[in-house]
């Protein structure tokens, strides 16, 4: 492995898709007005989530690697991790906080959207989950410092193209599907 090859790595794993992912979510619910024991349980669900999938998809079907870097081995991953984000997008809506149900709501169409377009190609969840995350702490914050979290996105894309687990057009539709989603979401309606 070369150097640049070894930072990357480092990069990929300090922006790791299953990080990420949580994240999105569990940012908004510690900003949220929940009280403490519903943000716990809350996080935790949302923790638990991509690794129950992932350990359940494991068992179950062929899994070469950690990133589920073989197209054909990720539908059935992304549609339980869809599946089982849609379920918590009803358990979130019903507490009735704004920020949380779109927050939710963006990780529940980012999956989504994602799931779909793995039938038929690849884009990277390391860019997906790492858009969103950056998408949600600004909308959460509406700090423009906050912006200053997307300088990472050409990072993590060189990363994911230098340890070949992408290629160019992977990584930047995985950025810009998150990006009209969470714009969208956030912004717009």
């Amino acid at each position: 492995m070369t150097k640049s090859q070894k930072i990357a790595k480092i990069i990929s794993e300090v922006f790791n898709g299953f990080l990420t992912m949580v994240l999105s979510m569990i940012i908004p619910i510690i900003f949220s007005n929940l009280n403490l024991q519903s943000k716990i349980i809350y996080s935790i669900i949302y923790a638990l989530i991509p690794l129950v999938s992932y350990f359940t998809v494991k068992r179950y079907f062929k899994i070469s690697d950690h990133d589920i870097t073989d197209r054909r081995e990720r539908p059935p991953f992304f549609i339980t991790l869809t599946a089982l984000f849609g379920i918590m997008h009803v358990f979130i809506q019903a507490e009735n906080i704004e920020m949380l149900t779109n927050t939710s709501l963006a990780l529940f169409a980012s999956t989504g959207v994602l799931t779909l377009i793995t039938f038929f190609w690849k884009i990277s969840g390391h860019m997906t989950f790492s858009t969103l995350l950056f998408s949600t702490i600004y909308y959460v914050t509406k700090s423009p410092y906050s912006l200053a979290l997307f300088i990472f996105t050409p990072l993590i894309a060189w990363a994911r193209i230098e340890l070949s687990k992408h290629t160019t057009p992977q990584v930047i539709a995985g950025t810009i599907v998150t990006l009209a989603v969470s714009i969208s979401i956030y912004f717009v309606f």
